[in-house]
């Protein structure tokens, strides 16, 4: 079986002396071989083929470098996140049950570890997963988290996607400023490796100051730079000018008219990008030339894509194909680039990733769980969450509606709408949490405003203005903490 490690070192035959990772320093593509097969090495000293291997990397180099050693001697990754909760962290390793912690203590230079969790040595599994590239893990429903397992010829065939649509050629630069356990960072540090383009390693303390990043950005002039809508409108907010040469791409959350809008004048290009962890990376693209009509566009190359009909009670009917204008579905998708499903989790594997033929695909599926329809001329349209149609005291409501309606007020820059007392009916209510772009925004005009553009079952109990939203170490919104307050 071919891995990413076989994909990089095929590069580096090509192209050894030229410049694969710009971080702390340079590294070519010969020296990133020789490193990944020393570090190869250590890790067999400690384990055996198949393991997974926890990484805990300091930066997009170190990742790297990781992932491409434990590829190139049949084990699997397990990304830590250096940002989360230690009771997160430690839940993270009991269940994933890793045979050791591989720990960036300098640039590329790793030290080996021993698992534990609560105080209490972890038992790792058995080494059974020389076909798996990652196993990352995402937020559950029931509050714990589950990881998803994706094989190497789901990534493989997702980057080549990727190469193609939206493109990265040889010799291009590339950002990588994702946290290791966000799984876009994949594309950020792998992408550029098999196609004989470079990433560009963003440090922390530039990563999480807009300023910082517009003068580092300048100084690099890379050609590709990915985020979520959420560090875009970071950005936007610190009198980001842009990139003018860069491709932008946009991912991990809806992509709303308004920042297409302020990005487009920024950027060569603006990609909507979309796709869940467990389609590996991203699964579809579209180039927005139109900032009122953002679509999800066309499945990457080697995936598929259909709607599948969803009642009025909320099931979803697989074998039932939505192609009317208008029609609201479940989003499914298909093809090489689909996970195995989720570790020691058969029951919800099974639910999430249905197998066989249906009336849209056959092989291994993913159910998303988001509602898409076509518009008149074709182009797929995303509406945000199943869960996030609400009905709230007998009216059908968009969350998503109210933030792109918010958004479209001058003053403000971001805009957020959840569900309160989701469990309990007749106290439910709807909160707005919006960014503005100067102080004195009151709460009362954004009434006036959502009003006079929505119907009045539609508009929040309770409108929050705030300096900044909660965000997750991915980058995205954090709608389960703004839910609770």
């Amino acid at each position: 079986m071919k891995t990413i490690r076989d994909a990089f070192e095929a590069q580096a035959a090509r192209t050894p002396d030229a410049a694969a990772v710009r971080a702390v320093r340079t590294y070519t593509y010969r020296e990133l071989s020789a490193r990944a097969v020393a570090l190869g090495e250590e890790i067999l000293a400690h384990t055996r083929p198949g393991s997974l291997v926890a990484l805990d990397a300091t930066g997009p180099a170190g990742g790297a470098l990781g992932i491409l050693a434990a590829a190139g001697i049949g084990c699997a990754v397990l990304p830590l996140n250096r940002e989360s909760p230690p009771a997160h962290r430690e839940r993270v390793l009991a269940n994933a049950r890793p045979s050791l912690v591989l720990r960036e203590t300098s640039e590329c230079v790793f030290a080996v570890e021993p698992v534990a969790a609560a105080g209490r040595p972890v038992v790792p599994r058995e080494p059974v997963m020389a076909d798996i590239a990652y196993v990352m893990y995402t937020s559950g429903s029931t509050g714990l988290p589950k990881g998803v397992m994706v094989p190497h010829t789901a990534l493989l065939d997702r980057l080549a996607g990727l190469a193609s649509t939206p493109g990265l050629a040889a010799g291009e630069v590339m950002v990588a400023a994702t946290a290791l356990s966000f799984d876009i960072s994949m594309a950020e540090m792998l992408l550029p490796l098999t196609v004989g383009a470079s990433f560009l390693a963003v440090p922390d303390d530039v990563r999480f100051d807009p300023y910082l990043f517009q003068e580092f950005v300048d100084e690099h002039a890379p050609q590709v730079m990915q985020a979520t809508p959420s560090f875009w409108r970071m950005l936007l907010a610190a009198e980001w000018q842009g990139a003018t040469g860069a491709r932008l791409w946009c991912g991990g959350e809806a992509l709303t008219p308004e920042l297409a809008r302020r990005l487009l004048p920024r950027g060569a290009e603006l990609w909507n990008l979309y796709g869940p962890t467990e389609a590996t990376i991203w699964a579809t693209a579209a180039r927005v030339e139109e900032p009122d009509v953002i679509s999800l566009g066309s499945p990457l190359d080697g995936s598929g894509l259909y709607l599948a009909a969803v009642d009025d009670s909320g099931t979803t009917h697989l074998g039932e194909t939505v192609t009317e204008p208008g029609t609201a579905g479940e989003i499914v998708l298909s093809g090489a680039g689909i996970a195995l499903g989720y570790l020691d989790r058969d029951d919800l594997t099974a639910e999430r990733f249905p197998t066989g033929g249906t009336a849209g695909a056959g092989g291994r599926l993913y159910r998303t769980g988001d509602r898409g329809r076509y518009r008149a001329d074709g182009s797929l349209e995303f509406l945000g969450r199943l869960d996030d149609q609400i009905k709230l005291r007998g009216h059908r409501i968009e969350l998503g509606e109210i933030e792109a309606v918010l958004e479209e007020h001058p003053d403000i820059t971001a805009a957020v709408a959840v569900l309160r007392d989701a469990d309990r009916p007749e106290h439910a209510s709807i909160t707005a949490h919006v960014t503005a772009r100067r102080e004195g925004v009151s709460d009362k005009a954004l009434r006036t405003w959502l009003r006079e553009r929505l119907p009045a079952g539609h508009c929040p109990s309770r409108i929050v203005v705030r300096g900044t939203l909660p965000r997750t170490t991915a980058g995205k919104i954090d709608r389960v903490l703004l839910a609770a307050e």
